[in-house]
């Protein structure tokens, strides 16, 4: 069932589904009317890999990461080029061209998508050499250069859609959290894991976190403040006051539904660029909670904008410079790669050098589909190694099917590039779906890609793509999974620890009572909202975590079913402490810092490994004091405590 199933429906990508479709189609148009469908072939493989993902991040660092993936691409089509046809040397330095992509993964996002690109096309430039050099490679710098234009003239419309379709997203969740809210509570005892408020405080906090990602993103390209990044970070301040006031409670079903209408019209005046919505009627005047989303409303469209400086600062004094030796060592430091990353392109290297004696056994023409899969399914950063293997084969099977049934019925030519075209729109809103809905609608693009590009009567490589796709998966799951030893329990506990450590943090920034000079409350609400973001955060990738494990076979699925229980109780201490520092920041409860630093001892001795995986080792115990104002927060440590002490 969990590798079957789907991710939430949402709103379709059509501007991506445009891009895409064109991505594929309009190359091989211009190669179909010029005779130069090899060559056409070549610029839609470089459109169509740079089109495939569903991005919501800023334009401009999208253009950026263009630059940084595109050379490695190139420089993948160069070296395969070089090594092909030498035989077992050809086998040994791809072996450590794997070996390089999978160290390279290690530094980011960005750099593993090159990585990978790179890797895929050294495979294809070896079993496939070309008579020229550097023409395969500039032809797919053409396509990527094709599928940055595309990006350009969506982005000529409005290049500030992606950050609102992140706003309007977060609006929607805070609205939906609001209805929950006004919901009766079931009793604790009933519920599996978490109730729906919880379920869908867990979607506003991953909406929240995915804006401040965009955000950082932002200010880290810039040399200084903009106006823009700004009020974007003045946004987001405001969705977390709304939030927080959310989650303190005491506030009427009523209110909340009022509060829910309201956030839905700001997401999609957000959505669509349209002016301020008008307060609905059925909102007092007198809510609490309303004036905070009537603050949210100012920020977004305020009165008056800053204008923009015409200069940003380009320089910062020379005694802000660090020496040489510590800049090298901070390069070391950020350079350095941790064990689980060598560990991975240790088992793709070996992977790929079976899946590469597998191709010289079978042969067949194309034959490097087998490591192009073991390449695709091994990336550790996107997810599961046994849900991407059985998935792929899944979509693969499906995705066959699917081609063979189009090359029978359709002739080649026009035809089939307008299939190949309905496909390219399809694809964006099947990965969103599911991965091996991205396979079942990728595979028979590529076959029709391919067929395209054959001259003569249509060949049917579905079949052998089918079998490839099966080996390839089934090497990756042997050999760079289950051969090797899993323990995902040390993993698990490992980033629990972080998330307590995160809690026991957020639980102190919670306490601190509210300045009494106006002009530091700004800053105190900041540093508030950093530990919040930081402790939700943990807790989010700590559920990630055991999500994808429920789909692994034992002993991960069985960890991972233990552990829920535990994240759902730490999920909600978390919401107590956020109630909490709605108290203290309104001036409402003062806190004694002893019977503050009492709770976060017990925080992190739940939170300590030693404590975790030794009876002998005891934390500080249960508080002494019954301080009213700490009882709820004192019920969920309890609760906490007794469910993790099986485990000591």
């Amino acid at each position: 069932m969990n590798l079957t199933r789907l991710n939430p429906k949402t709103a379709w990508p059509w501007r991506h589904s445009i891009r895409t479709a064109l991505a594929v189609t309009v190359p091989l148009a211009i190669g179909l009317l010029a005779g130069q469908l090899e060559a056409s072939l070549l610029v839609g493989l470089g459109a169509l890999l740079n089109s495939t993902k569903v991005q919501s991040d800023p334009y401009r660092i999208r253009f950026e990461n263009f630059l940084i993936i595109v050379p490695m691409a190139m420089a993948g089509f160069v070296l395969g080029a070089l090594v092909a046809g030498h035989g077992p040397l050809t086998l040994m330095l791809l072996i450590l061209l794997g070996l390089v992509s999978g160290l390279v993964s290690g530094y980011g996002a960005t750099y593993s998508t090159g990585a990978m690109q790179m890797l895929i096309l050294a495979v294809i430039a070896a079993g496939h050499p070309s008579s020229s050099l550097w023409m395969p490679p500039l032809l797919f710098a053409a396509g990527a250069a094709y599928a940055a234009f595309l990006l350009a003239i969506e982005a000529a419309f409005d290049r500030r859609m992606p950050e609102r379709a992140v706003l309007a997203q977060l609006f929607h969740a805070l609205a939906q959290f609001a209805r929950c809210a006004a919901r009766p509570t079931p009793d604790k005892a009933t519920t599996s894991l978490a109730t729906p408020l919880e379920q869908q405080r867990r979607h506003v906090t991953d909406a929240m976190l995915k804006a401040y990602s965009g955000l950082l993103q932002t200010r880290q390209q810039d040399a200084g403040s903009t106006p823009e990044t700004n009020r974007h970070a003045v946004v987001l301040a405001s969705a977390d006051l709304v939030f927080s006031g959310i989650v303190a409670g005491g506030v009427e079903p009523a209110e909340l539904h009022g509060v829910a209408h309201y956030l839905d019209e700001i997401a999609t005046a957000v959505r669509k660029g349209h002016g301020r919505p008008t307060r609905p009627a059925d909102l007092p005047e007198a809510s609490r909670l309303g004036s905070l989303v009537d603050n949210l409303a100012d920020s977004l469209w305020p009165d008056t904008v800053p204008p923009r400086p015409i200069h940003r600062a380009r320089h910062r004094a020379a005694a802000s410079f660090p020496d040489l030796a510590t800049r090298l060592r901070a390069l070391a430091a950020r350079l350095a790669l941790g064990h689980d990353v060598v560990l991975s392109a240790l088992q793709l290297a070996l992977c790929l050098g079976i899946a590469f004696v597998a191709q010289d056994i079978l042969g067949g023409a194309r034959s490097y589909w087998i490591p192009l899969c073991v390449v695709i399914v091994l990336k550790p950063d996107f997810g599961s190694v046994f849900v991407r293997a059985v998935q792929r084969s899944l979509g693969t099977i499906l995705g066959v099917v699917l081609g063979v049934v189009l090359m029978t019925f359709l002739p080649k030519g026009w035809w089939l590039l307008a299939s190949m075209g309905v496909l390219g729109a399809l694809m964006p809103a099947a990965g969103q779906r599911s991965y091996a809905l991205q396979c079942a609608v990728l595979t028979p693009l590529v076959l029709l890609l391919i067929d395209m590009t054959v001259p003569g009567a249509t060949v049917d490589f579905g079949p052998q793509r089918l079998v490839d796709t099966l080996i390839g998966s089934a090497i990756a799951l042997v050999f760079g999974y289950l051969v090797w030893p899993q323990n995902p329990g040390s993993k698990i506990l490992a980033s629990f620890t972080k998330a307590m450590s995160a809690a026991a943090a957020y639980l102190r920034a919670a306490s601190a009572p509210a300045p009494a000079d106006a002009a530091d409350l700004p800053s105190a609400r900041s540093a508030l909202l950093m530990a919040m973001m930081a402790a939700y955060s943990s807790l989010s990738n700590v559920r990630t975590a055991l999500q994808r494990s429920l789909a692994e076979p034992p002993p991960a699925s069985r960890e991972a079913a233990a552990w829920f229980p535990v994240i759902v109780e730490a999920e909600r201490l978390c919401d107590r402490i956020t109630r909490l520092a709605h108290q203290t920041m309104a001036g409402s409860a003062v806190l004694d810092p002893d019977a503050v630093e009492q709770r976060v001892a017990v925080l992190k001795s739940l939170g300590a490994e030693t404590a975790l995986k030794h009876a002998s080792v005891a934390g500080p115990g249960k508080p002494a004091d019954t301080d009213a104002v700490f009882h709820e927060i004192d019920v969920e440590l309890d609760q906490l405590t007794r469910m993790l002490e099986p485990t000591r």
